[in-house]
């Protein structure tokens, strides 16, 4: 089982404690719920033709621990004062289904969110060193994460974290 203790600091100088565990469907579930669903219709706002958080969540929370039981994932969450603000989805052995890369395996960061109002305190941050840890423990070579293109801050976050663009998708409207 995976507990850390961060120390955040915040912009007026107080820190804040936030710990990053793993995910227990008893006590994690309905933070995680509530994170998807913001992340999905912030996405949404980004991107209209995407479903709204509320129409994909029940689908999605099973799917993606389908995905972990598959993969030898884990679902990381982050806590202030028990309260689930963001997590983390780590996924340590995925296989590239694309015949031109072979039999390249590689880790994903497939979910990474933080709840709105704990945004720019570094919680995203310390999310994406614990699933890094975990992919590092797991053997993991390469780590990939994906980004829409209009999400300007969480592309500058994985930046700064030293991710570089691989395959860069475009599309045209007809």
């Amino acid at each position: 089982m995976f507990t850390l203790c961060c120390k955040l600091f915040g912009t007026i100088g107080y820190t804040t404690l936030i710990l990053i565990r793993d995910f227990d469907e008893k006590a994690h579930l309905a933070g995680v719920r509530a994170c998807l669903i913001e992340l999905q219709d912030f996405e949404r706002s980004l991107d209209h033709r995407l479903p709204s958080g509320a129409a994909i969540v029940d689908d999605f929370i099973p799917h993606m621990l389908n995905r972990c039981k598959q993969c030898n994932g884990r679902v990381l969450v982050g806590e202030l004062n028990e309260k689930v603000v963001g997590f983390a989805t780590i996924l340590a052995k995925v296989k590239s289904e694309e015949l031109v890369d072979g039999d390249t395996e590689y880790g994903l960061v497939s979910d990474l969110v933080v709840a709105s109002a704990h945004r720019k305190q570094g919680i995203g941050r310390k999310l994406l060193e614990a699933a890094e840890s975990y992919a590092r423990s797991n053997g993991v070579r390469w780590l990939r994460i994906g980004v829409l293109a209009a999400n300007h801050s969480a592309d500058g976050l994985y930046e700064s974290m030293g991710f570089k663009n691989l395959y860069i998708e475009r599309e045209k409207e007809l």
